[in-house]
């Protein structure tokens, strides 16, 4: 192997799926600048030649256990090692993580296999952890610890978990009790992604109040729970925008009755500097729309799902949001002739309007940028 400055090496989600083992130490061996390794499901155990290898080694992701939890005992990973990720890792092997947790400034759990409680009992160890991915088994009680533990997280990532009851922590949801822990424990939080299955107006003020340094907000209302404690979330919504006056991005997919037109006429009014926004099943007529595009003087990127707005709101809108340069909407009321959409046509323009149809509310990537 020539090139011995190697520095990153991701086999993840490739084709490369039966990396060897002894090629990888090889390659640590020889590359001491190596400091980042993200490959698929490797046994963990055959890489112990590997760890041993990688001194320089800061961030790994992936591998799997299939052998018997007391044979990871004794299993060292790199001294510089601070970004992890494991697949499939269990509460019999989570105490591996131990010796280096406090240590940790990345963790991602999206593939691991724990409950309500192992997160409860990892995070509290890992004081330094500014980044964390998850699904939402984490809870509300995990929010909570996440939020006392946790003091220097800057981005915080929780996706939806299992449908299936049955695959997922009977404690495993979030809702105003996490996110008001977060916003009054993690005082330098960034970034926040969050599938929710409650929400109130008071945790979005306590969001606005106190994250101050918060760029990016996505957050998704999920349909479970037929009855949430607290809609619609204008005022709510109104305070967290006002509040985090950083906020370049923007993405509230709600339920009908989720916000009102005036709601979304705050939003308009409270996003100075959003170049990106998401908005799904928001406001109640066209008045809505269009009071929202009087306000977002930089956006420069607009989705549109599942709202009542006509081709002429549509149109009108795009007209008033000068920094526009995208717009995808999916789900609007469709004229016979679809002739109210020609007043946004320009030789610029490249648009894509997707008529309604029954859409599944989770076909949606909110963490794609």
């Amino acid at each position: 192997m020539n090139h011995t400055q190697l520095e990153a090496l991701n086999f993840y989600m490739t084709d490369l799926s039966q990396v060897s083992c002894n090629d990888l130490e090889l390659i640590a061996k020889r590359c001491k600048s190596l400091v980042s390794v993200k490959i698929g499901d490797c046994e963990i155990l055959d890489l112990v030649g590997f760890f041993r290898s990688a001194v320089s080694l800061e961030e790994f992701s992936g591998g799997c256990f299939n052998k018997q939890s007391e044979e990871y005992a004794a299993l060292a990973y790199p001294p510089r090692l601070c970004r992890l990720g494991l697949n499939y890792m269990s509460t019999t092997e989570m105490p591996i993580v131990y010796p280096f947790a406090s240590r940790l400034k990345k963790l991602d759990l999206l593939y691991a296999l724990l409950d309500t409680e192992d997160h409860c009992v990892l995070l509290q160890r890992c004081p330094n952890l500014e980044v964390l991915e998850t699904r939402n088994v984490i809870g509300d009680r995990g929010m909570e610890v996440l939020a006392r533990s946790c003091k220097k997280m800057k981005r915080l990532r929780i996706e939806r978990g299992a449908d299936e009851q049955e695959l997922e922590d009977e404690e495993g949801v979030v809702s105003q009790r996490g996110l008001t822990a977060i916003a009054q424990g993690c005082l330098e939080l960034e970034y926040i992604a969050v599938y929710v299955s409650d929400i109130t107006n008071a945790a979005l003020e306590s969001m606005g109040m106190n994250l101050k340094n918060l760029c990016d907000f996505r957050m998704v209302l999920l349909d479970k729970e037929e009855i949430i404690t607290d809609l619609p979330l204008d005022s709510g919504i109104r305070s967290l925008l006002s509040g985090c006056n950083k906020l370049r991005r923007f993405a509230l997919y709600l339920r009908p009755g989720g916000l009102t037109d005036v709601g979304l006429t705050y939003i308009g009014q409270n996003s100075q500097n959003i170049r990106w926004m998401l908005l799904g099943y928001l406001g109640e007529s066209d008045s809505g729309l269009l009071g929202f595009s009087r306000g977002c003087p930089s956006l420069q990127k607009l989705e549109v799902r599942g709202c009542c707005f006509s081709e002429n709101a549509l149109a009108m809108a795009v007209l008033q949001l000068r920094s526009l340069r995208y717009l995808w909407v999916q789900g609007y009321r469709r004229s016979k002739t679809g002739f109210d959409l020609l007043a946004m046509a320009r030789p610029y323009w490249n648009i894509e309007i997707i008529p309604p149809r029954k859409m599944e509310m989770y076909d949606l990537n909110i963490y794609s940028i």
